[in-house]
């Protein structure tokens, strides 16, 4: 065997290592041999599950799928920690001295999550988890409810107004064919840059919640945070992603959910062995929601703050100062394009992957399009900032999840988190960073299938990738890559290929980046 061939063969063997090979079969060849080798549980109710789902035709089994489902919420469960911390920051209208009830956030994430996750699996059948997404919470806080000096802003009552309507919007968006015209008009290369930049920018994600980078708030900075200060997280978040890679090439089922369980545990015990006045364990430190010494730790649940959030958000409904300020106007118009954008991108992204490991050839399911959407109401009516689909659903994916029911099963964990919310608070960022790490890694593997030698593919690509990265918002990323796009169409005298669709979203997007600037501190 010549060099060229020892190559090209190993190059086909790292592929699989990602995705599996089907070769010449076409997708309904693949469905029927799945379908005749896949033997139905001969317990009644479980066999009902299976056929409900469809696990003969995607090649499922019970165990992949709750391994899928447990890897995906694992990886996801942070988002139960950092939402309250970031939401808690919001002040009110009234009074800038009061801010929203920490626990009250926690208990509207869980229910709205868990919902969410439920329907998303039921009727659309696909394995997305749903819950708040990080950066339209950041916004919440600190682009519309504070504003900065001055109490500019409109308050938590306000930014829950917002959110409400928005979501309305975008809601009615989804259900329409519109949704699905802008998506189906949207070229194939583009499509994989947003999944290609998301794998980045999760890569990233991880990164970040290892301890790796300096921070501004919740935003990482691309610098090298001081490794005598955060060495012990990024161990504990390399050493998860250690496990991860060392059971994911010996092909052992459910290595993400493994992997963080086991640091996890290491964590916790470290956290409750340093003294409590140590960083790490204390105040905001990377261990701090391990250490069970720690007063609000332990087993208390203010459910009196989740009401109140609500209570205070419908008692200032007509508050003149929130319909006065032209933020609640830009906010509800740059609300519904990030909602559209960063779920549409998401959903796409895992729908990608979910193809590729089953060889199907379905378009996004407007199902979970719809149900997507409809999740941002639910969030906004229990108090909470924008849902959406998570790309964290691809550790579950890449585990082995095909169908709803792993989604299922993220919604009954978001359930169970309620009762036990110290235990999964006690998962530090810094173990579950790993499995995004793990995730971004699995989701870059598309690179190969840019159209590099097609101009307006490759500066698309390469601008989506830096622009979720450094501006930390798979939305920006997805502007500068239709902008950049049709930009390239045009000076290279093929403005009539673009089509209307993508010459409207380009204009929307310069617009929404001018409607940002008025947000802005």
């Amino acid at each position: 065997m010549n060099l060229e061939n020892k190559k090209t063969l190993n190059q086909s063997k790292n592929a699989e290592d990602i995705y599996p090979d089907f070769g010449t079969e076409t997708s309904e060849q693949t469905a029927a041999r799945n379908a005749k080798n896949f033997k139905f549980s001969n317990n009644r109710g479980i066999a009902a599950i299976e056929k409900y789902f469809k696990f003969d035709t995607l090649g499922a089994t019970m165990k992949k799928e709750l391994w899928g489902g447990l890897a995906t919420f694992l990886s996801l469960v942070y988002i139960l920690s950092l939402n309250p911390t970031i939401l808690s920051g919001s002040e009110s209208v009234v009074n800038p001295e009061e801010t929203m009830s920490y626990f009250g956030i926690f208990l509207a994430t869980a229910i709205a999550s868990g919902i969410a996750s439920i329907v998303m699996g039921l009727f659309a059948n696909v394995p997305i988890a749903v819950s708040t997404s990080m950066g339209m919470n950041a916004m919440f806080t600190f682009n519309i409810a504070n504003q900065g000096v001055g109490n500019q802003g409109i308050g938590y009552e306000g930014a829950l107004i917002v959110v409400l309507i928005s979501s309305i919007i975008f809601t009615i968006i989804s259900i329409t064919p519109l949704r699905s015209v802008i998506i189906k008009a949207m070229p194939k290369g583009l499509m994989i840059a947003f999944a290609i930049g998301i794998g980045f920018f999760i890569t990233y994600v991880g990164l970040a919640n290892m301890g790796w980078y300096q921070s501004n708030g919740s935003i990482p900075i691309a610098a090298l945070a001081s490794f005598k200060t955060n060495f012990i997280p990024i161990l504990l978040g390399m050493g998860c992603l250690g496990i991860i890679l060392t059971l994911h090439f010996k092909k052992v089922p459910g290595a993400v959910a493994i992997g963080i369980l086991v640091m996890a545990i290491i964590a916790v015990i470290l956290a409750n062995t340093l003294p409590n006045s140590h960083a790490l364990v204390s105040g905001e430190g990377a261990l701090a929601n391990s250490n069970f010494r720690l007063e609000g730790n332990g087993w208390s649940y203010n459910f009196k703050g989740f009401s109140t959030n609500l209570e205070n958000t419908w008692s200032q409904f007509a508050n003149a100062k929130i319909w006065t300020n032209p933020i609640t106007y830009v906010s509800i118009f740059v609300f519904v394009i990030m909602n559209f954008f960063d779920a549409t991108g998401t959903i796409a992204a895992m729908s990608n992957q979910l193809n590729r490991y089953t060889n199907q050839h379905h378009e996004i399911p407007h199902k979970a399009l719809v149900i997507d959407s409809g999740a941002t109401v639910v969030g906004a009516l229990l108090g909470t900032s924008p849902v959406n689909s998570y790309v964290e659903s691809g550790a579950g994916i890449q585990q082995g999840a095909r169908t709803g029911l792993a989604a299922i099963l993220n919604g009954i964990l978001f359930f169970v988190a309620i009762a036990l919310f110290p235990i999964f608070k006690a998962i530090p960022v810094c173990v579950s960073g790993a499995a995004c790490v793990y995730i971004g890694m699995m989701m870059i593997s598309e690179l190969k299938d840019v159209e590099w030698k097609k101009p307006e593919f490759a500066l698309s690509t390469f601008l989506v990738i830096i622009f979720m990265i450094t501006t930390y918002s798979i939305a920006e990323g997805i502007a500068i890559g239709i902008i950049s796009y049709v930009f390239v169409m045009a000076v290279t005298k093929r403005a009539r290929e673009v089509g209307l669709v993508m010459w409207t979203l380009a204009v929307l997007f310069i617009i929404y980046w001018i409607a940002l600037a008025f947000m802005q501190v």
